[in-house]
């Protein structure tokens, strides 16, 4: 069993529908998760992982602001090696997605097991689950 933790943040409630659902499927596998808030979450609890997920929602072309702080936060925490994806929502176009995976390769320097994947905004929650299952069932296979 691992310890897997999402760290996101959600504008619309998006990205909170696709933590649920991740949430969901992980805990179906028999993985521990742990969701924190960018504003809620500890170097501590990140340290922790076994596995860590980071996403959040663009707005205008960029991840929003407590996501970016909260990348900031994680330079501290023991990341190097450490195995991860990111995932994102969007409206029109998903920039994102690309911000937090180019930190956390690049800067933290973690062990991407799955190409980050994608949501674009949709109130329903069995589109989603379609759409995010390739990309867990990716890294429950790298566990």
């Amino acid at each position: 069993m691992a310890n897997i933790v999402i760290v996101y943040d959600s504008l619309r409630g998006n990205t909170q529908r696709m933590v649920d659902v991740m949430s969901e499927l992980f805990s179906a596998a028999g993985h521990q998760v742990k969701a924190f808030k960018a504003k809620e979450v500890e170097v501590a609890d990140v340290n922790a992982a076994d596995l860590l997920l980071l996403g959040g929602p663009t707005y205008h072309k960029d991840l929003i602001n407590t996501m970016k702080q909260v990348l900031f936060k994680l330079e501290k925490a023991e990341l190097k090696g450490k195995p991860g994806a990111a995932f994102a929502s969007f409206g029109w176009s998903g920039e994102s997605l690309g911000i937090v995976e180019d930190t956390m390769k690049n800067l933290y320097e973690m062990k991407l097991v799955a190409e980050g994947v994608k949501v674009k905004q949709t109130p329903v929650a069995a589109k989603v689950k379609k759409e995010l299952e390739p990309f867990v069932q990716k890294i429950l296979a790298a566990l």
